[in-house]
């Protein structure tokens, strides 16, 4: 295990992380990893190899492998209008009749599904829990926006976290089991992942007491309330994990790119990073990256993270961080970071 001794992680991100934590999987199947800073600095707590730091965005990305194994089982078609999965609650056009919106659409960002202003933050866990029908008809401060469809599926690309919550409830729906639960079989225990959950409040419980999560830090620097925010939205960003158990994750999809995972098909790997038609920068659940290369991006108000997998070689980077920069990956020095670790461990 390396720490620290040929990369300086704060150098290359400017000090802007209060934690930092990376993991490198080579194409000779070494894993390096690399970590700095704090995991709670007003207790002392130095971040290692198994401190949980929140994944954000790249949540979208195991919710995406979710919809694509209930796709692979039959359960859905991703080609078929949503709605015809959906019961408790519908997706619905501005004029109020229901929208014909893909499955595909909504995984892509492309089903006219926009976001409240400044919606998906600041929710504390002291605050009233909120359900996720009540996010979706945008009652709350948290999502104050109706999801619904406001432009032409298929036309404009907006990303959207309430789509990731349909996604969320069709889930819920057709498996007639917690989102938190459905992800936990289809991947976390076949893969055999103990530090990676989604964060329902049960799950928060048992990790707070059993293992260390990393506190979050504005871009103040100033600790997040009580540590981390309340995240009910769990399909868009309730994802907490290790950057070794993210790796693990992102290998079973290059194997199953390859043809050689139990979980996931090689037909099912290949649709992901098919390019959407008019967006050749969208995948299902991932961007586009360089040549053979998917990226998952995190960001929110407790952390900064991102995944850059090579589907052919099998080299993969993770880098995950517990302070909100204020600026995206490019500005804030997770991108260079990401690539100065595959420079650096590559022939390791």
């Amino acid at each position: 295990m390396l720490k620290g001794e040929r990369l300086s992680l704060h150098d290359s991100t400017k000090g802007r992380f209060q934690g930092i934590s990376c993991a490198y999987l080579n194409s000779y199947y070494k894993i390096m990893t690399v970590y700095e800073g704090f995991a709670d600095r007003e207790c002392g707590i130095p971040v290692d190899e198994n401190t949980l730091f929140p994944a954000c965005s790249i949540s979208k990305f195991i919710t995406a492998l979710c919809v694509m194994k209930a796709n692979e089982k039959e359960i859905i078609n991703i080609d078929a209008p949503i709605n015809h999965y959906l019961s408790h609650w519908k997706l619905c056009t501005v004029n109020g009749t229901e929208s014909d919106a893909s499955i595909r659409m909504v995984l892509c960002h492309v089903a006219g599904i926009v976001d409240g202003e400044d919606a998906f933050y600041g929710l504390r866990r002291s605050d009233p829990a909120i359900s996720l029908i009540d996010i979706l008809e945008g009652i709350t401060s948290y999502n104050n926006r109706q999801a619904r469809v406001e432009k032409a599926p298929g036309t404009e690309f907006e990303y959207s976290d309430a789509g990731y919550c349909v996604l969320q409830l069709l889930l819920e729906e057709i498996t007639e089991k917690p989102f938190e639960d459905i992800a936990k079989e289809y991947f976390f225990d076949p893969l055999g992942l103990k530090e990676t959950f989604f964060a329902s409040q049960e799950n928060v419980a048992f990790y707070e007491k059993n293992y260390v999560m990393a506190t979050g830090y504005d871009e103040n620097g100033l600790p997040i309330p009580k540590k981390y925010p309340q995240i009910p939205d769990l399909a868009a960003s309730g994802l907490w994990s290790t950057p070794k158990e993210l790796l693990i994750i992102a290998k079973e999809f290059v194997n199953a790119s390859n043809g050689n995972s139990s979980l996931l098909k090689n037909k099912t790997a290949h649709e992901m990073v098919k390019l959407f038609e008019r967006f050749p920068w969208i995948g299902i659940g991932l961007f586009m990256g360089g040549e053979n290369e998917v990226i998952s991006r995190g960001w929110g108000e407790n952390g900064q993270s991102m995944l850059k997998i090579n589907y052919r070689t099998g080299e993969i980077a993770a880098v995950m961080t517990n302070q909100n920069p204020g600026v995206d990956q490019t500005e804030s020095g997770i991108e260079r970071l990401v690539n100065n670790i595959h420079r650096e461990y590559k022939a390791l």
